[in-house]
């Protein structure tokens, strides 16, 4: 008889969500500022870099989990029983999480271990992640889970938007940044998670209220108001949370709404006057 382990890593923030699947299990990708090494986040949460950061001026940066630790996780895995992984990383488009998986693959034995595409991150992937979980607690096979959750990533869409653009930029997270920088240090932009897994810019606007409510009005356009779930996002602007949280209930006020902490993996790169919005249409 199989035995299902979920896998994902510390971008899903699921370390912040509180839950009962035993069989759920994370790796950290490593933050950086300077020789300073943040990690840990299922013990220690994010506020530590996020005062780290409030306290430099150097860019911080994130790795990935190494083919050494994820394969120490295949095994910690292996060793208490499971059978299968499936494994649910960070896009590919936004770090070498994804093919580090592929290449731990090759050095182990006796579990079969599935490695998928997600093409998303954040609390967009923690929600595949959760899925994956409900669906092993029923039975479900693991291609089945596979199906299901990746079904469930059509249904989404997820949007950011910046006050400050220094660390995205200089971290190169942002497509067609270097052509569009001069006028985005000017402007706030609206970025979409697209269905790729990249980050895009899609447009500027003038100020920061004004790009909050263009992201709203992008998830409100998409969102299956039946089906779907508000996601909201932010670091510790508790102010523009809140003001957000005003103009969601007013475009949409019957719709259920999620809040999150935006995770220090993601918040590296995007900074902490970040905020975002997306939606998960649940198919049952």
């Amino acid at each position: 008889m199989s035995k299902i382990a979920i896998l994902t890593d510390s971008s899903s923030s699921i370390y912040n969500v509180e839950h009962s699947y035993d069989n759920l299990f994370s790796l950290d990708i490593p933050c950086f500022i300077g020789d300073e090494i943040y990690k840990d986040f299922e013990t220690k949460g994010d506020n530590v870099f996020y005062e780290a950061l409030k306290q430099t001026d150097r860019v911080p940066k994130t790795s990935q989990p190494s083919v050494g630790e994820t394969l120490t996780m295949y095994e910690k895995i292996k060793s208490l029983g499971y059978t299968h992984i499936i494994y649910l990383p960070i896009s590919k488009e936004l770090s070498g999480t994804y093919q580090n998986g592929f290449l731990a693959k090759d050095m182990i034995e006796g579990i079969e271990i599935d490695i998928v595409d997600t093409r998303t991150t954040v609390s967009i992937l923690g929600s595949m992640v959760f899925e994956a979980c409900r669906l092993s607690r029923l039975d479900f096979d693991s291609q089945t889970i596979i199906n299901k959750v990746l079904k469930l990533r059509e249904g989404t869409g997820y949007y950011v938007t910046l006050n400050d653009l220094t660390s995205l930029v200089k971290n190169g997270r942002l497509s067609n940044a270097k052509s569009m920088l001069a006028n985005l240090l000017k402007l706030k932009p609206v970025i979409a998670l697209t269905k790729e897994g990249k980050l895009v810019n899609e447009k500027a606007v003038r100020t920061y209220k004004a790009a909050i409510r263009e992201v709203i009005e992008k998830v409100a356009l998409e969102v299956d108001q039946h089906k779907g779930v508000v996601h909201l996002a932010y670091t510790e602007n508790t102010s523009d949370k809140d003001y957000a949280l005003k103009v969601i209930k007013d475009r949409l006020p019957h719709m259920k709404i999620e809040i999150f902490t935006l995770p220090a993996t993601v918040v590296a790169h995007v900074g902490l006057q970040t905020l975002a919005v997306g939606y998960v249409n649940y198919l049952i």
